[in-house]
């Protein structure tokens, strides 16, 4: 009983961990230009120890696209071939998706790219955790 009652404290600390924030250099690319910010960005851990990249105001619980219902989403041509289907899903829930590119000191100032998805002017989450949290809940039309 002792062994399970660890087992699962460790579990649930290692999915409610306190994200680790830090201070990187972001970079997209608006109008065919370069555009960079100075950003804090914010890993959040989830089960079998995937990270994601969030906001820091995501990694507090102040946005809010996490703390949404989820309910059915139809999203139009979701499947086909043209177009990032996590591009798709971030737009149908009011975000403005972007591929963008960060570095800072867990990177060793080397540039890394990923895929977000920006909601407002401050929040965003890492498309990859947005497609992971509503991948059941979008029908194909």
């Amino acid at each position: 009983m002792k062994k399970i009652l660890f087992f699962t404290m460790l579990y649930s600390s290692t999915l409610f961990a306190k994200p680790v924030c830090e201070e990187a250099k972001i970079r997209i690319i608006f109008d065919r230009k370069p555009i960079i910010s100075d950003e804090t960005m914010c890993i959040r851990r989830a089960a079998g120890d995937l990270i994601f990249y969030v906001s820091e105001s995501c990694s507090r619980g102040d946005c809010e696209i996490l703390d949404r219902e989820k309910k059915p989403l139809e999203i139009k041509d979701y499947t086909l071939s043209l177009g990032s289907p996590g591009f798709k899903l971030c737009t149908e829930l009011g975000g403005v998706p972007q591929i963008f590119e960060f570095a800072s000191k867990r990177t060793k100032g080397k540039w890394e790219s990923t895929e977000r998805c920006l909601f407002g002017s401050k929040d965003f989450v890492e498309i990859s955790l947005l497609t992971r949290e509503w991948k059941n809940f979008i029908n194909l039309k």
